[in-house]
């Protein structure tokens, strides 16, 4: 008996060593599947994409979505299953029963979609969209599948499955926005709050990579704590300013058919010039924080430091191409992940455990 005891304890041991590996990897793939979404998110707004799918979860009524125009044309001869969607007369129609199409339109068969009068299809637009989506979902197996591994550290540390569940229960909530977003044909106030919800996600999952880092400690610096929160609340006050311009941008571009970038700029209100003005702040103090930083005698802590001065340099270009060279498409997305990943680095600098 004693020997089967002893075996059911290097089973256990080794068991809870393999899971505990498992639960790193998945924080690290939580951590920068995250930054994945947030990119694929900004490209989505810069290529106008939101309702490349007008559905959601589904596309178009189709869990792969069309690829050419025709397949959201009603036509004779062709079969559509209940839910399945066409455009007719500048119109979203959802079909309520299996269809085989006759020589015209019967309405009596579909009905309008009832949650907004969007009717475009571009297939660009769609696919972007789509990618978007299944990193998402991607992003949610890695999230859910960290949860139900974070027992692992029940007893050693009993706050990660409370982290762990956070990143699953903001998940889920963005995941919802999403589909509020895309049933109000993209509502301003969700889109803020979907960046909220993301930067979050990035607190949430950094903290908990932190906790299963295994060099995370490293001598204190002065004043690196104080400058780099510091930097983290201006940065968080920067990004919901950006999104009201970005609000705006939305709105003005659609005004003008997408056409005249170089006129966007001048349409926007004061709100853009607060914008411009606090960025100068903002750069200041991630410059003082990235400087705290490098300074240090740890290596990890001076690669958080050139990375700090890397992406304050590429945040402050992007914002200037973007005012003062006609809006440049490619740097929008740049813009938005430069403040992103700027953020993180200056939480993490902050966030770092000290001997």
């Amino acid at each position: 008996m004693h020997a089967f005891a002893i075996i059911y304890e290097l089973i256990k041991t080794n068991f809870a060593s393999f899971m505990q590996r498992v639960f790193k990897y998945l924080a690290y793939a939580s951590l920068y599947g995250t930054f994945l979404v947030i990119l694929a998110g900004s490209v989505v707004r810069t290529t106008h994409s939101g309702m490349g799918c007008p559905d959601w979860p589904k596309c178009f009524g189709y869990y792969i979505p069309p690829t050419a125009d025709e397949q959201v044309r009603y036509s004779e001869g062709k079969t559509f299953t209940k839910g399945m969607m066409v455009i007719e007369n500048d119109t979203l129609w959802r079909a309520t029963e299996s269809i085989a199409a006759g020589s015209e339109f019967n309405r009596n068969q579909w009905e309008k979609y009832p949650k907004h009068d969007y009717s475009d299809f571009v297939v660009h637009q769609t696919w972007i969209e789509y990618i978007n989506r299944l990193l998402g979902a991607l992003l949610g197996l890695f999230v859910f599948a960290l949860f139900v591994t974070s027992f692992v550290w029940l007893k050693k540390k009993p706050f990660l499955p409370l982290l762990s569940f956070g990143l699953v229960f903001m998940t889920g909530f963005q995941a919802w926005l999403g589909k509020l977003v895309v049933d109000g044909n993209l509502i301003p106030q969700s889109i803020t709050i979907h960046m909220v919800g993301s930067l979050l996600m990035l607190v949430l999952a950094e903290l908990i990579v932190r906790s299963v880092r295994n060099s995370e400690r490293s001598a204190p610096v002065k004043h690196l704590r104080l400058f780099a929160f510091l930097a983290v609340l201006l940065l968080l006050v920067q990004l919901l300013i950006g999104t009201q311009v970005r609000e705006e941008i939305d709105i003005i571009a659609k005004q003008l058919g997408f056409e005249l970038r170089s006129q966007w700029v001048s349409e926007l209100s004061s709100v853009y010039l607060i914008h411009r003005a606090f960025s100068l702040v903002v750069t200041v103090i991630c410059i003082v924080a990235g400087y705290l930083a490098f300074k240090s005698h740890d290596k990890g802590l001076r690669c958080t430091g050139l990375g700090i001065f890397t992406f304050t340099a590429l945040g402050l270009l992007a914002g200037i191409s973007l005012g003062f060279a006609g809006m440049p498409p490619a740097m929008q997305p740049l813009h938005l992940v430069a403040a992103t990943v700027l953020f993180w680095l200056t939480f993490s600098a902050g966030a770092r455990k000290t001997v």
